[in-house]
Formats: structure tokens, sequence, C-alpha cells
């Protein structure tokens, strides 16, 4: 794990050294663009795919992958969290939870063309290697493609479709490929990816893409592919299938305890894929738990849990408190490993006071003495883009939707006794199974997603309830219809006469 931390310092240092041909590229705008003459060797080959993976992480920016897409554009929109107070911090996050957000945003062009980047060097490592050598690598590039395309689809519809480095003038004319067609891509790749690389890696190279990650994804794409805008009925079967296969891989991963998944001495033992992060202020660490809440521009507003210089970055968010009763009255143990409460003003006990606030601190370290985080971007939690849970819940959602539920009921339960909650009576339901999802998940970014693949009413009516009761008089809007995908960015219209905006934008 923490080679290959160390290893993406040095290549996000260095993707600029292999990088001299401007004619060439992947999708307008494109910057680093990759050197003909590197891919020379096998050491060449694997910096180039540990390049790719650094894409998610910071990549020489202030915050990561996770913070810009499954924090300030996912879980931000939801119905997990709403604004207590706006502050000055941040007004992309206030524009997204508002529903207000446009095309001229920076967290949204940024997420669209961080996409972008990890699929021009997919690309380039493909383009400049030869099928049936380096297969553990194209393999990788490929699953990394495939991820990428995937989160193109569900946020912002249909989009340019390349698969090798092309001209800038044939970049500018690609076309908004259909969603079957993009779709039909991450399939083969995924099918690919999950044919050419081992269950998982461990070790030194632990938090690489693995056989298991890649059907997990394919998975995933499939119930994605069967809910909202598809709604391909035949998505599940393939999805069951799929997952069917790799439950047994999957359950020696599994973790009998909630808080084992997010303490560093676990990671990447019960991860599928994951962001990994490093502190120590190599460029490496996660900005997540910067945007728990809103705080002063200096000074710790968690004096017992982190360095005294620590600030936070974005708006003052807090949890949904129904969600917070539902948890307590459960005696769901995910509540207390997910979320804090409140937390003391000072550590001086004689004048310190208790602040209320619901906030999410799953990624947070809580430990002030720790000299190796440096920063407010500086935290060592890995963020999870797939684990156990998915898995499950994914493969039994499949058999309810696909009239299996008795089929389903071990594995719901399975994340039902982690949480503190007996096992079902009867058969899970598709509410059981939305239910388990919105309690295992908090902070990790899946709600959202969830809500638009479960159908257009659905998530309309249930983001618009929640806006109603947390945000009545604000001046933010009710969501419609537009806001179950993100605009396209205006820098990315204004180079294309082909392209059309999202409906509502």
């Amino acid at each position: 794990m923490k080679a290959l931390k160390i290893y993406i310092v040095s290549l996000i240092a260095s993707v600029s050294l292999f990088s001299c041909n401007e004619d060439i590229i992947d999708i307008t705008p494109i910057e680093n663009n990759t050197s003909n003459s590197f891919y020379a060797n096998e050491i060449e080959v694997n910096q180039a795919a540990i390049g790719i993976y650094a894409r998610l992480g910071r990549n020489g920016t202030n915050t990561d992958f996770a913070t810009d897409y499954f924090w300030l554009a996912s879980e931000n929109r939801s119905d997990l969290l709403y604004i207590a107070a706006e502050t000055s911090a941040q007004n992309d996050q206030l524009e997204l939870r508002k529903y207000l957000i446009s095309a001229n945003a920076g967290t949204v062009s940024a997420i669209f063309a961080r996409l972008y980047a990890i699929i021009k060097e997919a690309n380039s490592l493909l383009a400049r290697t030869n099928e049936g050598e380096y297969i553990r690598y194209r393999a990788e590039a490929r699953f990394l493609r495939a991820y990428a395309y995937s989160e193109l689809a569900r946020s912002f519809g249909p989009v340019g479709l390349v698969t090798a480095p092309i001209e800038n003038t044939e970049a500018v004319k690609l076309p908004r490929e259909s969603l079957d067609k993009i779709y039909a891509q991450v399939i083969s790749d995924l099918e690919y990816a999950a044919a050419n690389l081992p269950n998982f890696y461990t070790g030194a190279q632990a938090g690489r893409a693995g056989s298991v990650a890649a059907k997990t994804l394919l998975g995933q794409v499939y119930m994605t592919m069967g809910g909202y805008p598809l709604n391909d009925a035949t998505a599940y079967a393939k999805a069951e299938t799929v997952l069917s296969g790799i439950i047994s891989e999957v359950d020696g991963r599994f973790a009998p305890d909630y808080s084992k998944l997010f303490i560093l001495s676990e990671e990447n033992k019960h991860d599928i894929f994951s962001i990994q992060f490093s502190s120590g202020n190599n460029g490496t660490g996660s900005s997540l738990p910067g945007y728990i809440t809103s705080s002063s521009s200096s000074g710790s507003p968690f004096p017992e849990w982190t360095y005294s210089s620590y600030n936070t970055q974005g708006q003052d968010m807090r949890l949904d408190s129904v969600l917070i009763r539902e948890m307590k009255t459960n005696k769901d143990k995910r509540l207390a490993v997910s979320i804090d409460t409140g937390f003391w003003s000072s550590t001086n006990v004689t004048t310190r006071t208790w602040v209320a606030k619901n906030i999410i601190t799953k990624f947070l370290e809580k430990d002030n003495s720790n000299t190796l985080i440096k920063a407010w971007n500086d935290f060592p939690r890995n963020f999870p883009i797939l684990r156990d849970a998915d898995a499950y819940l994914l493969y039994a959602e499949a058999l309810v939707r696909n009239g299996k539920a008795d089929l389903a009921k071990p594995f719901v339960d399975k994340i039902r006794t982690r949480g503190g909650l007996p096992s079902l009576a009867v058969a899970p339901t598709l509410d059981d199974i939305k239910r388990e999802r919105k309690y295992e998940f908090i902070g990790e970014g899946r709600r959202y997603f969830d809500l638009v693949r479960w159908g257009e009413t659905e998530a309309v009516n249930t983001l618009a309830a929640f806006t109603a009761h947390y945000h009545a008089n604000t001046t933010g809007q009710a969501p419609t219809k537009k806001d179950l995908l993100l605009p396209i960015p205006f820098n990315e219209l204004k180079t294309r006469t082909n392209w059309e905006q999202n409906f509502g934008y």
C-alpha cells in the first residue's frame, strides 16, 4: 500500500516529463500529452499505469476526486446533508446543494476534466503497448478507463467516446455518443480487466484494481443500466450473474466489525477498490475531512481531534436529524462510526463548551498528536469506491428485482447484523435494501446516484421533500429533472458546435 502511494508522488511530479506532442490528444481540452518515447519497458509502463491511478488523488490540486465528486457533487446533493448556515467558503458546494449550479462552475469542470484525463492516459498506455504484452497493465488501464466512462455517463449523460489518441481537430468533432454505446465500451473494458487480473493485489501493490473490482464495478454498471434513465430490464439478470461469481471472494474481505472498515491499520484489507491516501505533506493526502463543516480561516474547530492549525473548507453541513434519530432508535452501530453529534470547543476541561452538530467524521483521523498530518488536505484515510457492502447489496437488489428475494436475505442480513440490527424476519423488499444502503454508505457518495437510478419520480420527490424541510427559507430552488445530471462544462461546449447542453441548464 505505502509503496504504491509513494510511487504516485513521483508520478505526480514527473508526469509532465513524458509530454511533448501537442497535436495528439484524446479529447479537448487536454494537458500533459504523452510522449511516444515512453512505454519502452515494464518499468515505464508500470509508472504510466500508476500515473492513471494518481488522477483519482490530489494530482497537484488542493482537492482530490473523492472530495470533488463523491462529497461535493453527490453526498452534498442528496437527502443526507443540509446547510445549517451559509458561509463565504466554497460557493460551488453551496450552489450544488441548492440546485443552482451552472456550467461555469469550477468543480463541475474539474470533475469532467479529471475523468477525461484518466481516459486520455489509459488510451495512451493502450495505444503504445501491444496486445499480448504488458497484459496486467493494459487490463488496469482498461479498468480505469471503464471507471471514468461509467462516472461520466451517470453524471453527465451522453459524452464523447474515444478509445485511442486522436488529433485535436478530430477531438472537437466528437459527437455525444448514446449511453448504450458508452456502456458497451465500459462492459467490454471491464470484461477484459476481469479476465486478465488477479482477484486482488496485496502487499506493496495493494490498492491496485483486481478482477473482483472489475466484476463488482460491472455489477454496479448493470444495476445502473437497469434503472433510470435507460431502464434496461435485462440488465438486472446480467448483474445477478456477474455478482454471483464473486461472492465467495467478497466473503473473504468481509469485516465483521463495521469500524474496521475505516481505520488505518485495516486499510486495503476489506475494500474492493479505493483511492489511496497518505499523510506527510507530499501531495497524496485526502482533502475530504476538510469539508466536514465550516470554520474560521485558521484554528482547529476540533481541538481534541486535530492539530491546532487545522481549518475546514466547506459550508456548515449537517447530517439529516431524522436519519440520526432512526439510527439511534435502532441502536445502529454504524452511526457512531460514521458521524459525531458534536465536539468540545477546547481541550481545557474547565472552560470548554459542547458544540452540538451532526457531522460526518468517517474519514477524519482523530489524533491531535499526529505530526505526520501537515495540512487540512493531508489526511491519510483511503476512500472506498467499492467495498464488501457494494457487492452484497447490489447482488441482493438484483436478486429481488429478478424475483428471488428469498435468496437475497443472507446478504442483507449480513450487513444488518454487522450494524447491530436483527436479521430480517422475512425475505427483503426493495425498500429494505434501499434503507440499508442509506445507513451503510453515509458519507461515501452513494446516496444521490442510488436515488437517480431508482427513478426520476422517486429521486425528484425525495430530494424536493428534503429541500422543502431543510431549505424552505434559503435562496435555493426545489430540484427538478434537470438536477439528475450535472451540466456539461461551458469550456467544453464553447469548443464544439455539435454538443447541446443538458436539459434545463
